[in-house]
C-alpha cells in the first residue's frame, strides 16, 4: 500500500499561517517578478482565478479588498515544506518526496490495521506540528493513492482510501482520463479518439498493446490503475548538480550589475552544497537577454564552464571562478535579463576530502587551509541561519537593493527563518 500526501493549496496555506484573518478568504500567490498566478486557494478558484492569470487583471480585485495577493515567499514555503516532510517521517520509514508539497510514502510491510485512521492520523498530526492542512490519499499503488488523493480534495474530505477491487472500480469510473498521474494533453487527446473517457476504460485495455502503441510508462501506468505495482518509491539519491537561476526584475547592461547578480546565485548554490554535504568539480555559468524581443538580432546567450583544482563547495573560490567565466562571455552593450549558475558533477564532502588530486601540488598546505576555510564557511552558514540571510555577506554582493533583483512587492516576512521577521504579539 502507499499513501500520497498532499498539502493542501500549500503556497496559499503557508501565508495564511501567521495571517489567521485570511483563512475562508481568497488567497493568490504570484510568480517571479510578481507576474502571473501560481498557486490559489480554494475561495480565489470559486471567483474563477485561473492558474497562470497574469497579475494586472486580477489587480482590480486586491485593491477592492476582495482578493489578497502576494509575492512568492520561497524561503518561507521551504522552510514549512522541510518541517511537513520531517513530520511525515515519524509515521513511515520509507519516504518519497516528490515535489515541495506533496510526499509518497510506503507502507509495505507496517503493521496497520486501520488505513483510514492511521491517514487521519497523519493529517491531524502534521497540521497539530506545522499548520499546514493535508489530503491523504491510499492506495495499493502510487497511481491510485494519486486518484484517491484527487478524489479528497474535490469531496473535502482529510483522507480516501481505496482498499478494496469494488472501492477501485467505482473511483475509476467517475475519474477523467486527463486527471490520470503521468498523462499529458497530448496522450489525452489520442485516447479520446479511441473512445477512452474515463481511467477506468484506460484501466481495461491490454497492457501490452498500450505498450506496443505508446510507451512502456503508459503500459505501467494502465497496470497501476488495476493494482498491480510498478511505481516504486524513489527515494532520492545525491544531488549530480545545483542549480540557481533567475530573471532580473529589470535588464541590465552594466558588468558590475550581472557580476553582483551572478554572485549572489554562486553564493546561494554553495550554501546549498553546504547543506547537502557536497562539493562541486565545476561550476558553469550562464548569462541570456530577452529571448522574446521583436528583434532576434539583438538575442544573445552564453556559457561557460570553469573546473576547480579540487572539489570544493567554498564561496570564494565559487565566486572567483563565476567571475573569471563571466569575463569571458560578457558582451557590452546587451541587455541582460536572466543569469544561471549550476554547480556541476557533486560528489560528497568527505569523500573529497579522503582523495589527492593531480594538480594539488602542495597537499599538506592545502588541506590545512582547506580545513579553515571550511570552518568559515560553516561559521557564516550558522549566522545567517540563525540571525536572517545577509545578516554577513560578501561585500561582491552589493549592499543596495539592486536593480536586477526580482520585484516582489507583496512579499510576506520570513517568518520561520529570520529572527527579525519573528512575528510580535500586541
Amino acid at each position: 500500500m502507499f499513501a500520497l500526501v498532499d498539502c493542501n493549496s500549500f503556497f496559499a496555506s503557508c501565508e495564511r499561517l501567521f495571517r489567521p484573518d485570511l483563512i475562508g478568504k481568497p488567497v493568490v500567490v504570484l510568480s517571479n517578478n510578481d507576474g502571473v498566478v501560481v498557486a490559489r486557494s480554494k475561495e480565489a478558484k470559486q471567483l474563477g482565478i485561473a492558474m497562470g492569470e497574469p497579475f494586472f487583471r486580477i489587480k482590480q480585485l486586491a485593491q477592492q479588498k476582495r482578493l489578497f495577493v502576494f509575492s512568492s515567499n520561497f524561503t518561507l514555503y521551504s522552510d514549512l515544506s522541510r518541517r511537513v516532510m520531517h513530520t511525515l517521517e515519524n509515521f513511515c520509514p520509507v519516504v518519497e518526496i516528490y515535489s515541495i508539497d506533496e510526499a509518497f510514502l510506503d507502507l509495505s510491510g507496517m503493521a496497520i490495521n486501520d488505513l483510514n485512521e492511521f491517514g487521519h492520523s497523519i493529517a491531524a498530526t502534521v497540521y497539530r506540528w506545522t499548520g499546514i492542512p493535508v489530503s491523504v490519499g491510499i492506495a495499493a499503488t502510487k497511481t491510485l493513492a494519486k486518484v484517491a488523493n484527487e478524489i479528497t480534495k474535490n469531496a473535502g474530505m482529510a483522507v480516501y482510501c481505496l482498499q478494496d477491487d469494488a472501492e477501485r472500480i467505482k473511483a475509476l469510473q467517475k475519474f477523467d482520463i486527463g486527471d490520470v498521474w503521468g498523462i499529458g494533453r497530448r496522450l489525452v487527446v489520442s485516447f479520446r479518439r479511441l473512445g477512452l473517457r474515463s481511467a477506468y476504460e484506460l484501466s481495461l485495455v491490454d497492457p501490452m498493446w498500450i505498450r506496443k502503441n505508446y510507451s512502456i510508462v503508459q503500459e505501467k501506468t494502465v497496470r497501476e490503475l488495476c493494482g498491480e505495482t510498478c511505481f516504486e518509491v524513489d527515494v532520492p539519491q545525491s544531488r549530480k548538480s545545483i542549480q540557481v537561476s533567475r530573471s532580473f526584475g529589470e535588464t541590465i547592461s552594466r558588468f558590475d550589475e550581472l557580476e553582483e547578480a551572478t554572485v549572489a546565485f554562486a553564493i546561494r548554490a554553495a550554501e546549498n552544497a553546504r547543506a547537502d554535504g557536497t562539493v562541486a568539480s565545476a561550476v558553469y555559468v550562464h548569462v541570456n537577454t530577452n529571448r522574446f524581443k521583436k528583434n532576434k538580432e539583438d538575442y544573445y546567450s552564453n556559457g561557460i564552464a570553469i573546473s576547480f583544482v579540487k572539489p570544493t563547495s567554498n564561496t570564494m573560490e565559487i565566486i572567483a571562478a563565476v567571475r573569471n567565466g563571466l569575463k569571458r562571455i560578457f558582451v557590452p552593450r546587451m541587455q541582460y535579463k536572466k543569469a544561471t549558475v549550476i554547480l556541476l558533477n557533486l560528489i560528497d564532502m568527505k569523500l573529497a576530502d579522503s582523495q589527492k588530486f593531480l594538480f594539488d601540488k602542495n597537499e599538506s598546505y592545502s588541506q590545512e587551509r582547506r580545513e579553515t576555510e571550511n570552518r568559515l564557511m560553516n561559521s557564516l552558514d550558522e549566522i545567517n541561519r540563525k540571525f536572517g540571510r545577509r545578516t554577513v555577506f560578501f561585500g561582491v554582493e552589493g549592499i543596495h537593493q539592486p536593480a536586477w533583483r526580482a520585484h516582489r512587492n507583496m512579499i510576506s516576512p520570513c517568518y520561520t527563518t529570520d529572527i527579525n521577521d519573528l512575528p510580535v504579539a500586541k
